[in-house]
């Protein structure tokens, strides 16, 4: 194993600071920093702006002033070997007969895994990896899931009273949180591809679910945020949705898919044409088996990944579908807002529907990461425990 000095730390902590720029800009791609250090000085510097320019190496090798030769690239993620949008960053690096490069972490994807690293010691350059490889890994969640299984990364988004509540028995939920906590939420969206609810969340809301500068943003300022790939999914197997609703109405400015059931595509031809006429697709899908209600969710993930290329999913949903999602395990993160409010009562509005857990044991495990104050409320960032 590689060892690595205090400064050699503080140097990738640089460039995953730097990498950290690119959040919510850089899918599919992942988000990846770089520090070039010369005689114990940083000379240059850059970072992943957005998928299609430069990767970070690349940057920073632009970014000098200097020779480059004889010095020590710090990159968060193993340069590239492959011609996608750009050129293989190994070729660059090796032409600017650089002395050492230090890398955080191996690129899970098989186009590289492992031949970045092969290809700079084959052309006589030192490399050592690992360095802070569970915070970069951390930090691109996102690519490494998507990579990995081929489905998108799912981020569950709930806000709730401190004792469970989505809503008041009158389904009073505007609003259970924060000002600052809806600010929060706001930037969350537009660190994810797509927000993906359910009908009854639509019926109920009339919300238009879109990534807001701020609270009172239009829906044509959508994408503006977010590198115009973002997306909206619903979960509408009888096909409900009003055409005159928030959804319908803002669809020309935020591409929003809509999956029902295969066995309903030919109950809905009209309104079908009509939805495809305001920019909508509309996408049948299997239902579950006959003992469980609702899409086959797997099979929605994988049409998503597969035919918009969505890499990370907010879930923004009511306790019928999250617990759907639950039970499928398909939840990679959790971020819980709570507001310091008792409402009481059994009602239907508990965060999550019944799991079927009879003993303690049985329960979903979580491990809680981060804990933050949100306004007057809590923020938790939790993860199933695997």
């Amino acid at each position: 194993m590689d060892h690595f000095s205090e400064e050699e730390i503080k140097y990738m902590e640089q460039a995953i600071k730097l990498a950290e720029k690119g959040r919510g800009k850089t899918s599919p791609n992942p988000m990846v920093g770089a520090i070039i250090v010369k005689d114990g000085v940083v000379i240059s510097s850059g970072y992943h702006h957005m998928a299609g320019l430069p990767h970070a190496e690349i940057e920073a090798i632009d970014n000098s002033t200097q020779s480059l030769a004889g010095s020590t690239m710090y990159v968060t993620l193993e340069p590239c070997t492959f011609h996608g949008k750009t050129p293989p960053c190994t070729k660059e690096i090796v032409k600017h007969k650089f002395r050492e490069i230090v890398i955080g972490c191996i690129d899970p994807n098989p186009l590289v895994n492992g031949k970045g690293v092969e290809f700079l010691k084959k052309s006589g350059l030192k490399v050592r990896t690992g360095l802070l490889k569970d915070r970069i890994e951390l930090q691109n969640e996102v690519f490494f899931k998507h990579i990995r299984t081929g489905i998108p990364f799912v981020c569950s988004k709930i806000a709730s009273s401190v004792d469970g509540k989505l809503a008041t028995r009158s389904s009073d939920s505007k609003w259970i949180t924060s000002g600052q906590s809806r600010k929060k939420v706001q930037r969350l969206r537009s660190e994810y591809d797509c927000i993906l609810t359910g009908i009854n969340t639509v019926l109920s809301d009339n919300p238009y679910l879109f990534p807001r500068k701020n609270l009172n943003g239009l829906p044509e300022e959508a994408n503006m945020a977010t590198g115009e790939r973002f997306y909206r999914a619903i979960l509408d197997s009888n096909l409900q949705i009003s055409l005159n609703s928030n959804i319908v109405k803002s669809s020309s400015y935020i591409k929003t898919i809509i999956f029902i059931a295969k066995n309903k595509k030919h109950d809905f031809l009209n309104k079908v044409k009509k939805l495809h006429e305001h920019n909508i697709d509309v996408l049948p899908v299997d239902s579950k088996s006959t003992e469980e209600k609702g899409l086959d969710l797997l099979k929605v993930l994988k049409i998503l990944y597969r035919e918009y290329k969505i890499t990370s999913i907010l879930l923004e949903c009511g306790p019928t579908l999250s617990t759907s999602f639950i039970k499928r395990n398909l939840i990679d993160k959790f971020i819980f807002f709570i507001a310091p409010l008792i409402i009481g009562g059994d009602g239907s509005y508990n965060m999550f529907k019944d799991l079927g857990v009879k003993k303690i044991k049985e329960c979903k495990n979580l491990i809680f990461k981060d804990i933050k104050r949100a306004g007057s409320d809590i923020a938790i960032t939790a993860y199933p425990l695997k």
